[in-house]
């Protein structure tokens, strides 16, 4: 039987997991809003989701997705 700090301590890391998942897959998303094109998107997010574990990865599809 789990305990109220096993239970806890599950909901953090879920927590965790899915605020990460938000901060990885949000250039796409800001992308979308901004009304790019397909070919822009795909470039947003395919950087995102391959170099999103790096900062400089990250902040240069967040780049791509603003840009006008």
């Amino acid at each position: 039987m789990m305990n109220i700090s096993e239970i806890l301590l599950i909901a953090k890391y879920a927590a965790c997991v899915l605020v990460l998942l938000g901060l990885i897959l949000a250039p796409a998303w800001v992308a979308r809003q901004n009304g790019k094109g397909k070919p822009a998107m795909h470039a947003v997010r395919l950087g995102s989701w391959i170099f999103g574990w790096s900062l400089i990865g990250w902040i240069y599809a967040l780049y791509q997705a603003i840009k006008k």
